[in-house]
């Protein structure tokens, strides 16, 4: 059994929807991943997605996007929210959703969101399927860059399967300089340093790294 990870990047706008694409627009939200999707056949999809930022004005957006039929939003700790939603399709959503219907490939749930509007999708199946899926046409409006593929091992990594891939490279960068040394050997300033972003977004990050690896391990 095989897995591939790719990073699905729209080459117009920055989403794949109207909505994802005002969220990734937004300097007061961020979207994080999307848990669950589900097609109810009728041209709408429930969506169960992870954001972080203004919960206030991630609600704003979705009541203000008029492809979005229904939601709710609840606001958890440290700037995070889940919201369920059930949108209406478009074109390229719904190609996506035939295209899975005929790959005989397993979507490894979450779907990653980054923030200029691109999902990271991991996809698991057998050689046969995966040779299948090559020739499958993709569609103007998006496209694929393989990240990495090999040998699907579910009984291995699961903790850092929880994280995405920005919270893993904060994670690797923590390690390396030192910050879980007993004594601490860095700071905050110093992972933010090794990966490019601001003390602040680096603890953030981190602190999003501990919830992940603590519920995993007290589930």
């Amino acid at each position: 059994m095989r897995y591939v990870t790719l990073l699905v990047s729209p080459t117009e706008g920055q989403g794949f929807h109207p909505v994802g694409e005002r969220i990734a627009r937004d300097p007061d939200v961020t979207g994080e991943a999307i848990h669950r999707m589900d097609d109810l056949g009728d041209g709408t999809v429930t969506l169960l997605t992870e954001m972080s930022g203004d919960v206030d004005r991630y609600r704003t957006i979705m009541a203000d996007t008029p492809e979005v039929r229904e939601f709710t939003v609840a606001a958890g700790e440290a700037g995070r929210g889940w919201g369920y939603s059930r949108v209406e399709t478009n074109d390229l959503v719904e190609y996506m959703l035939e295209r899975d219907r005929e790959l005989e490939l397993v979507r490894d749930m979450p779907i990653e969101l980054t923030d200029r509007g691109d999902q990271r999708v991991t996809l698991i199946g057998t050689e046969a399927a995966f040779a299948r899926a090559m020739q499958f046409p993709e569609p103007e409006g998006y496209e694929v860059t393989v990240e990495k593929t090999g040998e699907y091992h579910p009984e291995s990594g699961r903790l850092l399967d929880a994280l995405t891939s920005r919270q893993r490279e904060v994670l690797e960068a923590a390690v390396a300089v030192g910050y879980y040394e007993a004594p601490r050997e860095a700071t905050h300033e110093d992972v933010a340093e090794a990966v490019g972003c601001s003390p602040a977004t680096a603890g953030e990050h981190l602190q999003k790294v501990e919830r992940a690896v603590f519920d995993a391990l007290v589930e």
